[in-house]
């Protein structure tokens, strides 16, 4: 095996990595929707009593900007480490690379 392609193996196992921004942002959108379901259930549970489903309102509103934010950071940095899989010049290089 020679020294460019041991480069070009390498290349591709680092940009498999994720920055903890992004792991932070998933854990914010997973986060986020746990506690959706959860207020959803007490709302329908605890319908009859008005603090508790007033509450359960209002958490669930503010359950959606964590998920904003972790949409936010972890959808930026998925597209751009994947975005290049949807031009064409990428695909034209890499049957470059094949045929050297």
């Amino acid at each position: 095996m020679s020294n460019s392609n041991i480069k070009n193996t390498n290349a591709a196992v680092d940009n498999k990595n994720f920055s903890n921004k992004f792991y932070i942002g998933i854990g914010l959108i997973i986060s986020s929707l746990i506690i959706g379901k959860i207020t959803q259930t007490t709302f329908i549970i605890y319908f009859s009593n008005d603090f508790i489903r007033n509450l359960s309102v209002i958490v669930y509103i503010v359950s959606w900007i964590p998920f904003l934010i972790g949409i936010a950071w972890a959808g930026r940095e998925y597209v751009n480490k994947y975005n290049r899989f949807f031009t064409f010049k990428y695909y034209i290089n890499k049957i470059k690379s094949i045929r050297e």
